[in-house]
C-alpha cells in the first residue's frame, strides 16, 4: 500500500458510488493500473468502516453488470488475488504496525472474495487461473500453523479479525464445485472443535493420564479458544454447518464430537434444572469479585481486604500441609476453615470467573461457636476478629507463624507516672489487633489523642505507689508501645439505645488521612513531647501549677495533644531537627451503607501487589460480585467515606432551596500499611520537581550522537525485557490442591461459557435443520435427506434437549422452545429412523426419562414440551406403523401411574394430558389402554383405597379434570359400541360397573360432583356424556346421581353452583320412559312417606329455596333461576312444573318481593349473583329478567290449570246433553273452537 494521504470520506463515497455508473464506453478505466491501487485503497486501506462498507457493496453492485466487452466480475477478482496483503501472515504478533492496521481493516475484502466466489463453478476457476482445492488447502495449513498473541488484547483482536475472514473464506470454498468435503472434513472438523472452539471441553472429555500429559497443567491459557470473539466463532459454526451439508461422515463427526463434548447425560446432574453456570468473565482490571449468599457483604469486604495484602494472602495460600491439626481434622478436608479460606484466595488470584462463590467458607465459618445465617447480616469488625484468631490458632496448631498476629498485633503501654515526690513510673503492656476509635470528634488524628490523653488521679482516686507505700498524686495514660506492620483502625459507628431497645448507627463526619503519622502516639512520642513541656516550663516559668516538668490542670490533662502543645522559641530551638515520623499509607476502607440493623458493606482498596500487578498504586471498589476502578481523590473521600451531611437543591414551585441529608454511607473499618519514609517524597514524574530536571539534565549529558532508529531500539528492548522476564508478572506459589481445584473450576467455566450461550444454541439449531435442507450444490457426495442424516440430526437434538438446553435457566433459553418442538415434529415426520432415536433414548432407561421430565421436573414449560415432543413422536409413528414401540412406550406411561404420579401429583397435568392426546388418536389407541387395565388404574388413583373420604384435596383435584375425562373416554368406548364389539370388553366392563353401580359408585358420583365444582364444565364434555348414557333407562343410577347432585348443590359455595346446575340440566332433559322420574326426585326430593326400602331420603330443589330464603338468598335464586330456564327449554320439565305450581308460587313471590324492595342497579357495577363472595341477594338485571320470565311461566301454567280444568267440565256437560240430545258433530267441534280461541 502506497503511503499517500487518504482522501476523505466524503470523496471516497462519492467515488466509490460513481463506480456502479460506468457504461460499456467507461469500462478501460477498470484495466488501468491505478485502479487496482485505488480498490485496494478504499477497500482495505482506509480506516473509515463507513468507506470500506460503501465500497463493498458498490464493488459487488458492480460485478452484477453485464458489459460484453469484458468480464468485471473477473477484472476485480484478479485484482483482489494478486494484491500483495500481509493477511497470510503466521503471527500478529510479529508484524509491523502499519500492517497490523491493514489485519485489522480486512474483513471487507474477504467479504467481497466470498461474495465473488460463492459456488464458482470449474470452468470460472479455469478462467481466473484458481484451484479452490488448492486454495482450501493453503487456508488449512494456515489455521494450523498460526500463533495467537498471548500477551496485548489488541492483538488478540487482530487475530480474531483474521480468523473472521479466513474462516468466511473456507466456508465459501466449500461451496465451490470440485470440493470433496470428505476429504479435508476430519482434519477441518479437529482443528475446529479442539483449538478453536473448544479446548477446554475437549481437555475436559480426556482420560486423566492423557489430561495431564497432553498439556502442561499450569497453563491455563492453553485452554483459551482461538476464536474469542463471537464474530470469529460465528464463523467456525457456518464453516462447520457447511461442511456437514451433504456429508453424512462430516455430519456423524460433528455430531459425536458434540456429544461427547456437551451433552452426554450426567447421572449427578439429573436432577439439576434452571441451570445458570457462570458466563462472565473476571473483570477487564483483572480481578475477582465473591458471591453474595444474601447478607454475606460482611465477609465479602473482609475477605477482599486481606486477600489484597499479598503478605498474607501469599503466606496463606504457601502453607501445604497435608496432616492434621490438633482437633484431628483433615487441613484438606471441606470442614477445614483454613483450607476453605485458601481456597477463596486461590480462586481470587486464579480464578477466570466474574467472581466465586463461597458457600463451603459459609458452612464451617463459626462466628463466636455458632454456624452463620447467610441471609442474617453481622458486624464486619467481628467477621475480621474471629476469622483472624481462628485462621491463627490453626497455624499454632501446625508449628506455623501466625501470620495475622505478626501483621496486624501491636503492644499498648499502660501508664502510670507520680508527680509529687518521688517520680516513679508503672507501666503494663497490652496487645491489640486493632483501635477502636469514636467518631463523635472531627477527625481520625483527634480521636486517637484519646490514647495518650493523661489523667490525673488525686484525692480519694490517688495512686498507691508500692515503692513509697503510700498514695499519691499520678498520672494515668495509654499510649502505644509496639505499632503493627499492618494498622487496622475501626470505627465506632454502632450502639444500643437501651431506653428505646434499638440499635443505632453514627453517621457523624469523621475525617481520616490518606498518610497517618502514628509517631505521636507512641511512648517515644509522648516522651519527646514531655521533654519540650518541661524545658518550656523551666524557662518560661509560666504561670500556672507545674510539678515536675508536667503541666496538671485539674481534674485531667492532656498529655501530647498536639493542640494543646504551644511551643515556645526555646523549644523550636529545640526542635531545629525535624521531629521523626512513623507514617502509614491507607490502603483499605471498608464502608458501611444504611442503617444498624439494615445495612450493605462494600470496600476500597489499594492494590500494593506490585509484584503481582501492572496497576499498583490503583484504588479500586470492590461490591460483591463487582469489581471496578476508581480514581480516589480527596473530594471522593470525603463524599463517599467520612460521612456527615450535604445540602441538595431543590424546586418547589419555582422556588430553589437546599437540603440537608444525612449520608449514610461511611467508613467503618480502615487499613494503614507502614511505609518508609522516603515514600512520602513527590513523584519524579511531576514536571517541576527538581529530581526530574535532574534526571532530564543527566539524560541530556548521556545521549549519545549516532543513535539507531527506533524500531531497532525498541526491538532489542523487546527481547532483552523477555530474556530477563522483565514484564511478565510473577504468581506465588498455590498449594497444589487449591491450584488443581481452581484450575478445574477454570476449565468447567471455560466449557460452559461457550456452550451457553445464544450464539452455540442456534449453532446447533442450524446443524440439527441441515438434513431438512432440500438445495442442491455442486459438491453432493449424498442427499441431505437421506435416512442417517436424519437420525443423526435426531440424535443431536434430543442429546441437546435432554442433557443441556431443557435444564437451563429460562433466561439462557429465552422463547425458543417452540421451534425446538417444530423441527423435531418435522423430523419425525419425514423420516421413521427419526422415531427410533427417540424410543431408543426413552427406552434405555425404562421409564427415567418419561418420569424425569413428565413428574419429576419442577418447570411447567419443560414438562409441557417434553409432552409435546412425545405427541409429535406418536403421531408419525402411527403414520409408519410402528405400533411395536408405540406400545413399549405407553406401556411405560402407564406403569408410572401406580407409584411415580401419586408421588408427583402436583407436576402430573402434562403426564395426564399425553394420556388423553394418545387416546384421542383412534380406537386402537383406547383398546390398548383398556388392555393395559388403564380405567382402574386411573380409578384407584383417583379414589384411593378409602371408600369414605375423598383421596385428594380441592387444590390438587382442580387439575384432575382431565383424568375424569379419560376414563369417561374408556367407558364411553365400552358402552357406545355395538354388541360384537362390547363381546371384546366383557372383562373391563363388570369392573366398570363396581365403579357405577356397585359398592364404590358412591365415592365416585361424589367425585363427579367435586369436578363440576373445581373444573370448568367445557372441560368435562365426555364425563357429561357418560353421565348421560349411564342414566338412560336406568332408574336406580339416576335416582343415585340425582341424589349426590342435590346433596353437593346444598353444600358447594354459590360460586360453585353454574356447573353443577348444567349437570343436573342434562340429566333431567334426557328423554326416556324415567324423565318424570328424574323430575320429581330433583323438584321435589324423596320424603319418609314416599321412600322405599332400597331409597333414602332428600330434599328436592323446591325444599332447597324456602330453606335458603332467609339464610342463603344466592342460593335460593340460583335454584329459581334454574327451574325457571329449565322449565323454559324442557317441554317435560314445564308439564311437571305446571303440575306443581302451588308449590313454586311462594318462591316468586319472594323474588318479586326482593327486586320490589330499593331496587336499584347500576350497569358499572358488574354484580352477578352466581359468582360474587357475598351470602345476601344483589338485584340485577338478570334477576328482574329471571323475576318476569317466572311470573310469566307461573301465569301460563295458571292459564293452563283453569283451561284444563274448564275443559274437562264442560266435557262432562256435552257427555250429559249426548245422552239425551244427540248433537250433531259440526256443532260440537264450533263450541271447542270457540272456547280455545277465548282463551
Amino acid at each position: 500500500m502506497n503511503s499517500n494521504p487518504q482522501p476523505s470520506i466524503k470523496e471516497n463515497l462519492t467515488m466509490t458510488s460513481q463506480i456502479k455508473k460506468l457504461d460499456q464506453s467507461q469500462t478501460t478505466f477498470l484495466v488501468q493500473p491505478f485502479f487496482a491501487d485505488f480498490l485496494l485503497e478504499i477497500l482495505i486501506g482506509t480506516t473509515s468502516r463507513e468507506v470500506r462498507q460503501c465500497t463493498l457493496r458498490n464493488v459487488n453492485r458492480l460485478c452484477k453488470i453485464e458489459i460484453s466487452t469484458c468480464d468485471i466480475r473477473l477484472i476485480i477478482h484478479q485484482i483482489l488475488i494478486k494484491a500483495r496483503l500481509p493477511l497470510w501472515s503466521s503471527s500478529g504478533a510479529g508484524t509491523r504496525s502499519s500492517n497490523q492496521k491493514l489485519l485489522a481493516q480486512s474483513i471487507e475484502y474477504f467479504d467481497l472474495r466470498c461474495q465473488l466466489m460463492e459456488n464458482l463453478t470449474k470452468e470460472k476457476q479455469d478462467m481466473l487461473g484458481i484451484e479452490a482445492r488448492e486454495l482450501l488447502s493453503g487456508e488449512f495449513s494456515w489455521l494450523s500453523t498460526y500463533t495467537i498473541s498471548s500477551i496485548a488484547n489488541g492483538l488478540r483482536s487482530i487475530d480474531n479479525i483474521l480468523f473472521i475472514g479466513h474462516l468466511k473464506f473456507i466456508r465459501t470454498l466449500l461451496t465451490c464445485e470440485n470440493i470433496n468435503k470428505n476429504k479435508i472434513g476430519r482434519e477441518l472438523i479437529r482443528l475446529l472443535v479442539d483449538q478453536f472452539l473448544f479446548p477446554a471441553s475437549k481437555h475436559m472429555s480426556l482420560p486423566i493420564e492423557s489430561a495431564n500429559n497432553e498439556i502442561d497443567s499450569n497453563d491455563d491459557s492453553a485452554f483459551e479458544p482461538k476464536c474469542s470473539t463471537s464474530e470469529s466463532r460465528l464463523a467456525a459454526y457456518d464453516v462447520l454447518v457447511e461442511l456437514v451439508r451433504h456429508s453424512q461422515i462430516n455430519l456423524k463427526i460433528v455430531v459425536d464430537d458434540l456429544i461427547n463434548l456437551h451433552h452426554r447425560p450426567i447421572l449427578e446432574k439429573q436432577s439439576e434444572w434452571e441451570f445458570m453456570p457462570q458466563v462472565s468473565p473476571r473483570a477487564s482490571c483483572g480481578l475477582v469479585g465473591l458471591y453474595n449468599g444474601g447478607a454475606t457483604c460482611y465477609m465479602n469486604s473482609i475477605l477482599q481486604q486481606l486477600y489484597m495484602l499479598h503478605q498474607i494472602s501469599e503466606y496463606i495460600l504457601s502453607v501445604n500441609d497435608d496432616g492434621e491439626n490438633m482437633n484431628g481434622e483433615n487441613k484438606n478436608s471441606d470442614s477445614s476453615l483454613f483450607y476453605q479460606i485458601q481456597q477463596v484466595f486461590g480462586h481470587l488470584m486464579a480464578s477466570k470467573m466474574q467472581y466465586y462463590s463461597p458457600e463451603s467458607l459459609w458452612k464451617v465459618f463459626r462466628l463466636w461457636g455458632q454456624e452463620i445465617n447467610v441471609r442474617e447480616q453481622q458486624d464486619a469488625f467481628d467477621f475480621f476478629t474471629a476469622l483472624t484468631d481462628q485462621i491463627d490458632e490453626y497455624l499454632k496448631s501446625i508449628k506455623q507463624e501466625e501470620i495475622f498476629h505478626k501483621q496486624f498485633e501491636g503492644i499498648f503501654c499502660n501508664q502510670m507516672i507520680c508527680t509529687n515526690g518521688c517520680n516513679h513510673r508503672y507501666e503494663g503492656e497490652e496487645k491489640f489487633m486493632a483501635l477502636n476509635v469514636a467518631v463523635k470528634v472531627e477527625s481520625l488524628n483527634e480521636s486517637l489523642n484519646q490514647f495518650v490523653k493523661g489523667e490525673v488521679l488525686d484525692g480519694n482516686n490517688a495512686y498507691f505507689c508500692a515503692k513509697c507505700q503510700e498514695k499519691r498524686t499520678t498520672i494515668k495514660r495509654l499510649c502505644i508501645k509496639k505499632l503493627p506492620p499492618l494498622l487496622c483502625i475501626q470505627m465506632k459507628r454502632f450502639g444500643f439505645d437501651w431506653e428505646n431497645n434499638r440499635a443505632l448507627k453514627f453517621d457523624d463526619y469523621f475525617k481520616f488521612p490518606f498518610i497517618l503519622n502514628m509517631e505521636p502516639y507512641t511512648i517515644e512520642g509522648v516522651n519527646k513531647r514531655e521533654s519540650f513541656l518541661e524545658h518550656d516550663d523551666l524557662v518560661t516559668n509560666a504561670n500556672g501549677h507545674s510539678t515536675n516538668g508536667i503541666s496538671i490542670s485539674s481534674p485531667s490533662t492532656t498529655i501530647g495533644n498536639s493542640k494543646s502543645l504551644q511551643r515556645t522559641p526555646s523549644s523550636l530551638a529545640h526542635a531545629s531537627n525535624p521531629m521523626p515520623t512513623i507514617n502509614y499509607e491507607l490502603i483499605g476502607i471498608v464502608i458501611h451503607s444504611g442503617q444498624a440493623n439494615a445495612g450493605h458493606y462494600y470496600s476500597y482498596i489499594k492494590d500494593t501487589r506490585c509484584r503481582y500487578s501492572n496497576n499498583n498504586n490503583q484504588w479500586y471498589r470492590f461490591n460483591d460480585t463487582t469489581v471496578e476502578e476508581i480514581q480516589l481523590t480527596e473530594q471522593m473521600l470525603e463524599e463517599e467515606c467520612f460521612g456527615g451531611t450535604f445540602r441538595v437543591q431543590k424546586d418547589t414551585n419555582n422556588n430553589s432551596s437546599s437540603e440537608e441529608r444525612i449520608r449514610f454511607w461511611n467508613a467503618y473499618m480502615l487499613i494503614y500499611q507502614c511505609i518508609e519514609p522516603t515514600k512520602l517524597l513527590p513523584p519524579p514524574a511531576i514536571p517541576s520537581s527538581p529530581n526530574t530536571n535532574r534526571l532530564a539534565s543527566r539524560a541530556n549529558r548521556l545521549q549519545r550522537p549516532n543513535q539507531r532508529d527506533s524500531l531497532s531500539q525498541l526491538t532489542d528492548l523487546v527481547v532483552q525485557s523477555e530474556h530477563n522476564d522483565l514484564f511478565k508478572i510473577k504468581k506465588p506459589l498455590i498449594s497444589s490442591s487449591v491450584l488443581a481445584c481452581v484450575k478445574d473450576e477454570n476449565l468447567e467455566f471455560l466449557k460452559n461459557r461457550d456452550t451457553y450461550c445464544d450464539d452455540y444454541f442456534q449453532f446447533i439449531y442450524k446443524l440439527a435443520s441441515t438434513c431438512l435442507d432440500d438445495s442442491i450444490s455442486f459438491n453432493d457426495i449424498e442427499p441431505n435427506n437421506s435416512s442417517l442424516s436424519y437420525e443423526l440430526c435426531t440424535n443431536l437434538a434430543l442429546n441437546y434437549l435432554f442433557n443441556t438446553y431443557l435444564r437451563t435457566h429460562r433466561r439462557l433459553r429465552k422463547d425458543n422452545l417452540q421451534q425446538w418442538v417444530d423441527l423435531l415434529g418435522n423430523l419425525f415426520s419425514k423420516n421413521s429412523p427419526s422415531c427410533y432415536v427417540l424410543y431408543q433414548l426413552l427406552f434405555e432407561k425404562n421409564d427415567d426419562i418419561l418420569k424425569l421430565y413428565l413428574l419429576e421436573c419442577p418447570i411447567d414449560d419443560i414438562r409441557q414440551i417434553f409432552k409435546q415432543i412425545c405427541e409429535c413422536v406418536l403421531e408419525s409413528s402411527y403414520k409408519y406403523s410402528i405400533k411395536k414401540y408405540i406400545d413399549i412406550f405407553i406401556e411405560q406411561l402407564i406403569i408410572l401411574l401406580d407409584k411415580s404420579v401419586v408421588e408427583q401429583v402436583k407436576h402430573s397435568q402434562a403426564y395426564f394430558q399425553l394420556i388423553y392426546t394418545y387416546a384421542n388418536m383412534n380406537k386402537i389407541s383406547i383398546e390398548y389402554l383398556l388392555k393395559l387395565n388403564t380405567f382402574i388404574r386411573l380409578m384407584n388413583f383417583l379414589l384411593g383405597e378409602n371408600i369414605d373420604n375423598r383421596r385428594w384435596h380441592c387444590g390438587q383435584a382442580k387439575e384432575f379434570g382431565i383424568i375424569h375425562e379419560i376414563i369417561s373416554i374408556l367407558a364411553l368406548f365400552c358402552y357406545s359400541s355395538d354388541d360384537n364389539s362390547r363381546k371384546k370388553h366383557d372383562e373391563i366392563i363388570p369392573q366398570m360397573e363396581t365403579y357405577f353401580s356397585g359398592p364404590w359408585s358412591n365415592r365416585y358420583l361424589k367425585e363427579i360432583c367435586y369436578a363440576f365444582q373445581e373444573v370448568s364444565s367445557a372441560k368435562l364434555t365426555h364425563t357429561l356424556e357418560l353421565m348421560e348414557i349411564l342414566s338412560t333407562n336406568n332408574e336406580k343410577f339416576s335416582e343415585q346421581l340425582i341424589r349426590i347432585i342435590l346433596q353437593s348443590i346444598v353444600q358447594a359455595h354459590t360460586n360453585d353452583l353454574k356447573s353443577l346446575f348444567k349437570l343436573l340440566s342434562r340429566i333431567l332433559s334426557i328423554e326416556d320412559a324415567f324423565q318424570r322420574k328424574r323430575l320429581q326426585l330433583a323438584f321435589e326430593g324423596v320424603n319418609e312417606s314416599s321412600s322405599t326400602d332400597n331409597c333414602q331420603t332428600f330434599n328436592g330443589l323446591y325444599a332447597l329455596i324456602r330453606t335458603s330464603i332467609e339464610t342463603e338468598q344466592r342460593r335460593a335464586y340460583q335454584t329459581v333461576k334454574f327451574l325457571t330456564t329449565l322449565s323454559n327449554q324442557n317441554d317435560a320439565s314445564k308439564d311437571y312444573f305446571s303440575s306443581t305450581a302451588t308449590q313454586w308460587e311462594a318462591a316468586i313471590n319472594w323474588l318479586k318481593q326482593q327486586m320490589q324492595t330499593s331496587w336499584q342497579w347500576s350497569p358499572a357495577q358488574n354484580i352477578s349473583n352466581e359468582d360474587t363472595d357475598t351470602r345476601s341477594f344483589q338485584r340485577t338485571r338478570s334477576a328482574q329478567f329471571t323475576l318476569e320470565q317466572a311470573q310469566s311461566l307461573l301465569q301460563q301454567t295458571t292459564v293452563l290449570n283453569k283451561n284444563i280444568h274448564h275443559n274437562a267440565s264442560t266435557g262432562e256437560c256435552m257427555e250429559l246433553n249426548d245422552s239425551h240430545n244427540q248433537p250433531s258433530s259440526s256443532s260440537s267441534s264450533s263450541s271447542q273452537s270457540t272456547l280455545v280461541g277465548t282463551d
